[in-house]
């Protein structure tokens, strides 16, 4: 399967500031992870640090946050971490949390069930 990418409208949980984002629908990490710079310039409230394990094993530092995530038309308040990342991810719990999957045969992101969530 090719790398699969979706735009994303992600913001501040009031969306004062929301930008629509390309971002990889990466199946294999938990959580969206996005850099610093783009936490900042959306506003995000950094709450505290955690460990996050990268797919190499290596563990590093990342902040807490939460962002609003809207893919498709489907929104809501979600986790995000915020680190050093290449670019920005997209993890399975945001997929999850809006009813959305990749589909391996178009690799595209499509609905796996209703949606009446709107933050």
């Amino acid at each position: 399967m090719r790398h699969v990418y979706v735009k994303v409208k992600l913001g501040d949980p009031l969306k004062r500031k929301v930008k629509e984002v390309r971002m990889l629908a990466n199946t294999g990490a938990t959580y969206p992870c996005i850099p610093r710079e783009l936490a900042e310039e959306l506003g995000l409230r950094l709450e505290f640090k955690t460990k996050v394990t990268l797919a190499d094993g290596r563990e590093v530092e990342a902040w807490y946050a939460t962002a609003y995530i809207e893919i498709t038309g489907r929104g809501d308040l979600l986790p995000v971490r915020v680190f050093e990342v290449e670019e920005p991810l997209l993890g399975v719990s945001a997929l999850e949390a809006l009813g959305l999957a990749v589909d391996p045969a178009t690799g595209e992101v499509k609905p796996t069930r209703g949606f009446i969530a709107r933050a």
